[in-house]
């Protein structure tokens, strides 16, 4: 039987709906706005800075939001304090950002989770409560994010957080089926975790990583990093990126922790010959994972500590990390505005207001002044993961 094609009008309709499709939610550029309401006290980010954001060039941000700090208990049943996280919503929305509703949990609030019973039970309540209320919330805008950097580590940790992720997508698609959900691997979110987990078959999921490696530099410093039984970076200092770089000025370490140890971690950084290359390389098996299960990939954080860190061998390691992600076709979301990781002039001095964010955090994440996003986008990779045709134009953005 000879079968009738469609029509140009017909193709083009299809080939707009797809694309309106694909361009709800991007999430291509975003960026983390931490300590909001982490803690107790918080500190808001105004409107002029999310205005500001988006003028960047950022198209989301990400809310982390610490619910027992807004008062949730399992024993106070399912319910928090939500009204300033409302009124942030809406502050970034009416700024022209998406966002993503990060629920971040805290170590002690994860380590009850992830041992079951009343806390587990109570989390998966939590979010069919909010998956309720918050229903109203603009799907195409607004992504909520489970659970953020689930430990389960162990021999049956890959089972158990497999089981329970499905819990908490099936307790808010119970209540929705429209909006984006923030998913992701075990083993503190990482790359590794990720590609263990068997991808549910709901395409309105994003799978996220989140990257830092290799931690002697990303985390060279941080205080509450000493002591840590996997790495030694919190006891270093001066340790520079690419590796090649790092040989022209030795680092040093201050003395806080076995030599033996040390030396190994920072003669494994230079060995290895930490670069872009060698980040690609890492990413591997995901771009395989990726492609084999057809599933969308977004890096939900990366990024470095500030305080004692050589610029140039941050903003490199940034500029490689989210170029790599966006010619894979993967969004991101650098960690973070402000803060200890943060982009902006006065990130590390307390009490002081933020500033602007520094021009180098611009040209690393590809952005420019005029809030042009990075040619990556354009990629065939980008057009991909955007549902686009891979021979359109690419876009033209910061050089």
């Amino acid at each position: 039987m000879r079968r009738r094609g469609l029509g140009l009008g017909a193709v083009l309709a299809l080939w707009l709906l797809a694309g309106a499709v694909a361009q709800a939610l991007p999430l291509r550029r975003g960026v983390a706005l931490s300590r909001w309401f982490e803690a107790s006290a918080g500190a808001p980010v105004s409107a002029a800075e999310l205005r500001a954001l988006r003028a960047a060039g950022f198209d989301h941000v990400r809310i982390p939001v610490d619910p027992v700090s807004l008062g949730w208990s399992p024993q106070r049943g399912p319910t928090l304090d939500d009204a300033r996280l409302r009124a942030a919503i809406d502050a970034t929305l009416a700024a022209g950002l998406d966002a993503i509703v990060d629920l971040h949990p805290r170590e002690q609030t994860k380590q009850a989770i992830e041992r079951g019973g009343e806390w587990a039970d109570g989390y998966v309540a939590l979010w069919k409560a909010l998956a309720t209320k918050w229903k109203a919330l603009p799907a195409q805008r607004v992504a909520f994010e489970l659970y953020n950097e689930p430990g389960f580590y162990g021999w049956t940790g890959g089972l158990a957080w497999s089981r329970y992720q499905q819990r908490l997508v099936a307790a808010v698609r119970g209540v929705d089926r429209e909006r984006v959900l923030i998913v992701s691997g075990r083993k503190g979110g990482s790359l590794e975790g990720l590609v263990e987990l068997a991808p549910l078959d709901d395409d309105k999921l994003v799978y996220s990583f989140h990257y830092y490696l290799p931690y002697v530099f990303t985390h060279q410093g941080a205080s509450w990093m000493r002591g840590d039984e996997w790495t030694t970076a919190g006891h270093w200092r001066s340790v520079r990126y690419p590796a090649k770089a790092a040989q022209a000025r030795l680092p040093h370490t201050d003395g806080g922790v076995g030599r033996d140890r040390a030396r190994a971690e920072i003669a494994d950084y230079f060995r290895d010959g930490w670069d872009r290359e060698r980040i690609a390389a890492q990413w591997k098996p995901l771009r395989e994972w990726a492609a084999r299960h057809k599933v969308r990939v977004h890096c939900g954080e990366f990024g470095t500590i500030r305080e004692g860190v050589d610029p140039a061998s941050r903003y490199r390691w940034i500029g490689d990390v989210r170029a790599l992600a966006e010619a894979e076709g993967w969004g991101w979301s650098v960690w973070n505005y402000a803060d200890d990781f943060g982009l902006t002039a006065n990130s590390n001095t307390s009490g002081a207001p933020r500033g602007a964010l520094e021009p180098a955090a611009l040209r690393a994440l590809g952005l420019d002044a005029h809030g042009q996003g990075a040619r990556g986008q354009g990629s065939p990779a980008a057009a991909r993961q955007r549902g686009e045709p891979a021979t359109r134009e690419p876009r033209q953005g910061a050089r």
